[in-house]
């Protein structure tokens, strides 16, 4: 069972199947996800995820991204050549590509997010905080293609 549950880890992490195999040590992606035990895990994982997220983590987010630096993702396109990776804080980039032109990076959208932001604070609406948070996983598996991947 640990499989599977590695499987639909790595499955709503990335939205790949193959992907998600290969971690699990699975062959076929595909069929795993078709399989009922693994559709009610992943079932079982999401409401546990959903039922996680509070109002004030959204918050606290949305502030990071209308707030943020972007220092070290400049860092970053000015020496692609970085050591430490896992210590350079990234929020504030939507999408990051090298090609044979250079770096192309696309930031956050600073200015929705405040938007956001002050919607969900002056509203007091717990009701925008899932979908919001929904908004914001879409935008991190997108992000999650650009950094080599899927």
């Amino acid at each position: 069972m640990e499989k599977n549950g590695t499987f639909c880890r790595v499955y709503l992490r990335t939205m790949d199947p193959e992907r998600a195999a290969r971690a699990a040590g699975q062959q076929n992606g595909f069929s795993l996800l078709g399989k009922q035990a693994t559709q009610s895990a992943l079932e079982e994982m999401r409401a546990n995820a959903a039922a996680q997220i509070r109002r004030e983590d959204v918050i606290r987010r949305l502030a990071q991204l209308a707030f943020g630096g972007a220092e070290d993702a400049l860092r970053l396109a000015l020496e692609p050549k970085v050591d430490d990776l896992a210590g350079l804080d990234l929020s504030a980039v939507a999408e990051f590509k090298v090609t044979d032109k250079g770096v192309e990076m696309k930031m956050v959208d600073r200015v929705r997010a405040l938007e956001c932001l002050y919607h969900l604070l002056e509203t007091g609406d717990d009701g925008g905080a899932e979908e919001l948070y929904r908004a914001l996983e879409d935008a991190a598996e997108q992000m999650e293609g650009c950094w080599g991947g899927g």
